[in-house]
């Protein structure tokens, strides 16, 4: 009996060491997973532009990220790799310089360009942006209207505003480190992408405007695709885009549709110069038509006045009709901005909205009914 006890006991050790031999390898294997899948989702390429000027990119993430190392700060441009991202981005720029981060500039709303203005105004840093960002729902501390300069030690920062991918956007030239930022006005892997904001003629004329500054040697940082570009890329990428602009507006005007614009052998040739394939999607056509080429009307100034006032709707929120550089605005606090252009005299489309979106004034400008696309909704002036 004595020798089955001790029989069932050398077992029982066994057994248990054995299970715990087990969960240890398995505990360890688990280990070594999640190290190499934190190694994976920290990896970023990275370029040096200067001794204190860098350009980050998430290998899982597309935004170009510039990290600015001052005397005493950092400065950071569009700082997001993803959502769930934001400590891993901060450990990358930690690799760089442990000086706290004292100003994030956003080149402009997009929330893969300011989603992490929160988790980095948390960690003390003021959030510098356009003032129209008011109308989106990004985080902001100081805002600007024109133009805007930041003096640090040793650079001076220079902030122009031209709408054209959205309306706030932020060209951002260091002048001693001779770079400068573009944002999604500039893009080395997409197609011109200007339906928000300023359409063909602000696209061109912000790009007109990074190229009056700087030297032949200054560097351009695009909003995604390559880290960085030069003046030479820029004005090719400028010339295509005017190609780009007018091949359109020509095969619109006599009557071609999206679809058949898309297979057009010159705007295939230009895709491939934009984004690396010829394949267009009748979206991109679409936008960029009701953005520049919808069928407008001119009204005289007193009548787009006269629409100006805040519209309440039935849920209480209310959008503000503004009468603004002889452009009629639409625009909700933390929601939206657009321009609208005469379809008629109390008919207005809803500039580079698809599908088609319209404000229709009633009752002698009293009333508006907005379409969204799907259903009307009605506000009384108030």
């Amino acid at each position: 009996m004595k020798y089955i006890k001790q029989l069932v006991l050398v077992f029982l050790s066994f057994f248990f060491t054995s299970c715990s031999n087990s969960k240890t390898k398995e505990k360890a294997e688990t280990l070594v997973q999640n190290e190499a899948r934190l190694k994976q989702e920290l990896g970023f390429i990275q370029q040096k532009i200067t001794d204190n000027l860098y350009v980050l990119k998430s290998n899982n993430y597309n935004t170009n990220v510039g990290v600015f190392i001052g005397n005493k700060e950092i400065l950071l441009i569009d700082p997001m790799t993803g959502s769930n991202n934001h400590h891993t981005l901060l450990e990358k720029i930690r690799e760089l310089s442990n000086k706290p981060i004292k100003y994030v500039i956003n080149t402009h709303h997009h929330e893969d360009h300011s989603g992490a203005n929160s988790f980095f105004a948390e960690l003390g840093a003021t959030i510098i942006s356009q003032e129209n960002i008011k109308y989106t729902s990004a985080k902001y501390d100081v805002i600007f209207k024109d133009n805007y300069t930041l003096n640090l030690e040793n650079e001076k920062i220079e902030l122009y505003h031209i709408t054209s991918h959205t309306f706030d956007d932020v060209l951002i030239y260091f002048t001693e480190n001779n770079t400068i930022f573009m944002g999604d006005t500039y893009m080395t892997n997409f197609f011109p992408h200007y339906y928000y904001g300023g359409g063909g003629k602000g696209h061109i004329e912000f790009i007109s405007k990074a190229l009056s500054l700087g030297n032949k040697n200054t560097t351009i940082v695009a909003g995604h695709g390559k880290l960085s570009s030069d003046k030479a890329e820029l004005n090719t990428y400028k010339k295509n885009s005017i190609k780009w602009i007018e091949r359109i507006k020509e095969l619109s005007l006599i009557g071609k549709s999206a679809n058949e614009i898309t297979q057009d052998i010159e705007i295939k040739e230009l895709a491939l110069t934009f984004s690396g394939n010829n394949n267009v999607h009748p979206q991109t056509i679409e936008k960029t038509i009701s953005v520049d080429y919808n069928s407008i009307i001119p009204l005289p100034e007193d009548v787009l006045k006269s629409y100006e006032g805040m519209y309440q709707y039935k849920n209480e929120k209310i959008d503000e009709l503004i009468f603004q550089d002889k452009k009629l605005i639409l625009r909700r606090k933390g929601t939206y901005i657009f321009e609208l252009s005469a379809l008629s005299n109390t008919k207005f489309h809803i500039r580079g909205q698809v599908p088609y979106r319209y404000i229709t004034f009633s009752n002698g400008g009293k009333e508006l009914t907005y379409f969204n696309g799907k259903e009307n909704q009605i506000a009384k002036r108030k």
